[in-house]
């Protein structure tokens, strides 16, 4: 063989390979982020039709017992284990779709009447540092965004938080 011949047969050089080797990296830290927001984004979604399947479901209970905090059977409707709400709405997703990302709650505290509820879901496991925080919404329907980061403090940070992640 001769030299030139030799030189055809050779391949990439250490140069080509470590500029594809670069591309390939800048496109890794370029796609990745929006890989784990689009994640993200499918968790809350999740998070917030459990918490629309709750609030239908607690109507309904409602429309025939003039209760949110209790069935017509004068069973609790409460978050302890075992317990209606707990074992229908605790998680999100739900067990069988995949691991925990939020858990969802229930508080009739606020009236004795039991005629007043607020759901929250609040981030577990991968969702625990989610900028967009916990998800709450009440029985008149009022939906809100609490313990969020990323979008400032104070009243119009919550109504951007609000906005950005209801939305």
């Amino acid at each position: 063989m001769t030299r030139n011949q030799f030189r055809q047969q050779a391949g990439f050089t250490l140069i080509e390979l470590m500029i594809t080797v670069a591309i390939v990296a800048i496109l890794a830290s370029i796609a990745y982020p929006s890989y784990k927001e689009s994640i993200a984004k499918g968790k809350r979604a999740q998070a917030k039709t459990v918490l629309s399947q709750a609030q239908q479901w607690l109507e309904r209970n409602y429309s025939e017992n003039y209760r949110y905090d209790q069935t017509a059977a004068a069973v609790a409707i409460n978050n302890t284990a075992g317990g209606l709400f707990a074992a229908q709405f605790g998680v999100a997703p739900f067990p069988s779709e995949g691991t925990a990302a939020y858990t969802i709650t229930i508080d009739t505290s606020a009236s004795s009447a039991g005629n007043q509820y607020t759901l929250t879901a609040t981030r577990t496991g991968a969702m625990n540092n989610d900028r967009c925080g916990d998800f709450t919404v009440t029985n008149t329907g009022r939906k809100a965004v609490v313990n969020h980061s990323g979008f400032g403090t104070g009243g119009v940070a919550d109504l951007e938080a609000s906005r950005k992640c209801w939305g």
